[in-house]
């Protein structure tokens, strides 16, 4: 009997300690789950304005304005799916990843211009952050990969944002997208000269090597 009572204390025990192990780890996931649920992303960048020009072809002309209230205005003049002006809200995560997107790019150390081409696709951008604002133009084919590609990413999230039309006139900081589009390149044709045309210029360099 007494080894029976004995064997029921020491299971007891184990039981009891399992128990307990298995309730602090229970506690520790609850506590680190909710932990990182209300962990939010400290973004030191508080607005960032977006516009791409005219090109010599259907760019896009646009500008949109995103600040760190997650509201957003639009203002499309041609080439886009949305013509005028509107206001929409983005969701938490999609400016962190705009922010963080900017970010992997080192946007404070890149430079004010990217100009050394002409003919495709004007950028700029405005971003403020701490109280400081870099502002970059460029043409797509001048700027560094890495900032095409989150500019690329930016360009094919904007027609999936959804806004609403505005009667009220919005401002925005950029200009570009107020610039009228480059007039098209006139389109040269080359006339062959005629016989009589080829013997005149024949008969004046005859008369030129002899002299």
């Amino acid at each position: 009997m007494w080894k029976v009572a004995l064997q029921s204390d020491v299971i007891g025990n184990f039981m009891t300690k399992g128990y307990r192990h298995k309730l602090t780890i229970l506690i520790l996931t609850l506590f680190i789950g909710c932990d990182s649920k209300n962990h939010k992303r400290n973004n030191e960048i508080k607005r960032i304005v977006f516009a791409t020009g005219g090109c010599y072809g259907a760019c896009p002309i646009q500008s949109i304005d995103f600040d760190s209230t997650l509201t957003f205005k639009y203002h499309g003049v041609k080439y886009t799916d949305k013509i005028g002006y509107h206001i929409g809200v983005i969701t938490k995560g999609f400016w962190d990843t705009l922010n963080i997107k900017l970010e992997s790019i080192n946007y404070k150390q890149l430079d004010t211009e990217y100009n050394h081409s002409a003919d495709d696709l004007s950028t700029e951008i405005f971003i403020y952050f701490n109280d400081k604002m870099k502002h970059i133009y460029g043409q797509s084919r001048s700027l560094p990969d890495s900032v095409m590609t989150v500019y690329n990413w930016l360009l094919k999230s904007i027609p999936t944002l959804d806004s609403k039309p505005t009667q009220d006139s919005l401002t925005f900081p950029t200009t570009i997208q107020i610039l009228l589009p480059p007039p098209p390149m006139p389109t040269l044709k080359f006339i062959p000269p005629t016989d009589e045309e080829i013997k005149k210029m024949e008969k004046d360099d005859e008369k030129k090597s002899n002299r």
